[in-house]
């Protein structure tokens, strides 16, 4: 057994992308593992061919501090999503109360504060093939394309992390392991392998859901392999609570999910919200500005700011959605069912407020006056149809995928 661990508490802020950091209630408890919040949606600079270690203002061979090891004037503290990947990368890397601070290529600082600690060397020193499997796989284990945060348990063999269980994260959702730092053949060695409890407690963006980063990472065992038959087990106390080594990775990170959560959305992002049913994005028609314009389903487009939304809390599981190009609120217009979806000027009225939760490795957005789903009609696949709100029947026509963006 390791040592005392700190439980973290998962309170997400929105200071420059940070996706959470220690909460008032954050005590310390006899375990040795870890509870954790992922939201990193997508790793910049990351592609099929080249690793973080390449082109992106990266030294393994220098410490973090340094200006050779994370360059301020190119690479990821150039953009904003490439300083929501260093968040991440800090977060990883160092421990709590350890924090780098770097300016952008404009003399623009921020503060990167540590958390988890799995590479604390790579504070002021070189980052060598343990550090970067080490960062890798937490880096990994945080990844959620829908840029929702949600809280995860995690065991590892890493001293920083270490092994346990909580009754609270009962389903092993995988494991993550591989070198996100360097190419093999031409790819990025990132892999996971499916918990037993893969296809339980699905958290949209994450393992098991529709779109999910599976699509980003490789089985190496085959489509649909546990770990469980192909990973080497905890042993002794900790057996059960993980794995030791997986495909010659000898630092993986396993995670486990909680059985319910309540999701919690990232103002750095903007959100695509894409029906499950046809496949078309929510879509303010013609990008207008204007009062009472409707809310349609249209082909889905990455650059269209009509179809990019923030998401913002207003009260407790209540959030407001408002259409990045207009700055107005998605509303619904009435307690019937097929009633309209438009926008409006925010007024803080019920009809202005939806409740959003997970349905299936999905989300249902509830309508806070009528208490009506948003939905595309049943059977209406086409671009151009207007959405509304009818009774939830939990229909995949009333289910939506988020995809979150960094505008």
């Amino acid at each position: 057994m390791l040592g005392p661990r700190m439980l973290l508490g998962a309170v997400v802020v929105s200071a420059i992308g940070l996706g959470c950091q220690p909460g008032g209630d954050t005590s310390e408890v006899a375990t040795d593992d870890l509870v954790s919040v992922n939201g990193l949606s997508m790793v910049n600079g990351l592609s099929l061919t080249n690793g973080l270690g390449t082109g992106n203002g990266l030294s393994m061979l220098n410490g973090l501090t340094t200006s050779t090891g994370l360059s301020s004037s190119s690479g990821l503290m150039t953009t904003t999503s490439g300083r929501i990947t260093v968040s991440y990368l800090v977060r990883c890397a160092l421990p709590l109360g350890h924090s780098i601070t770097k300016k952008d290529q404009s003399g623009n600082s921020y503060m990167f504060p540590g958390q988890i600690g799995v590479a604390p060397n790579w504070e002021n020193g070189a980052c060598d093939t343990a550090c970067q499997e080490s960062v890798s796989a937490c880096m990994m284990a945080h990844l959620n394309v829908a840029g929702v945060h949600v809280p995860i348990w995690l065991d590892s063999p890493i001293s920083a992390i270490g092994f346990g269980s909580s009754s609270s994260y009962p389903n092993e959702e995988g494991t993550f392991f591989g070198n996100l730092f360097i190419t093999s053949n031409g790819k990025i060695p990132a892999y996971y392998c499916e918990g037993n409890g893969f296809a339980r407690g699905i958290v949209p963006g994450r393992l098991g859901a529709t779109t999910s980063a599976a699509g980003i990472f490789t089985n190496p065992f085959g489509s649909g392999a546990l770990c469980s038959a192909h990973c080497s087990a905890a042993s002794g106390s900790s057996k059960g609570q993980g794995y030791s080594s997986c495909n010659g990775y000898s630092r993986p990170i396993t995670v486990w999910r909680a059985a319910s959560y309540r999701p919690v959305f990232d103002p750095v992002y903007a959100y695509r919200f894409i029906n499950s049913s046809s496949g078309l994005a929510m879509d303010v028609t013609s990008a207008s500005t204007a009062n009472g314009a409707a809310v349609i389903e249209y082909v889905p487009s990455t650059t269209k700011t009509n179809q990019q939304f923030r998401i913002a809390l207003t009260a407790s599981s209540t959030w407001k959605i408002t259409a990045l190009h207009s700055g107005k609120a998605i509303v619904g217009t009435g307690s019937s069912d097929g009633s309209d979806v438009e926008q409006d000027t925010y007024s803080g009225s019920s009809s202005d407020q939806w409740g959003i939760d997970d349905h299936n490795g999905h989300f249902k957005l509830i309508n806070k006056s009528s208490a009506d789903a948003l939905e595309i009609p049943s059977g209406k696949k086409s671009s151009g149809t207007a959405l509304d709100t009818s009774t939830y029947t939990g229909s995949s026509n009333q289910d939506w995928d988020l995809f979150a963006i960094v505008p």
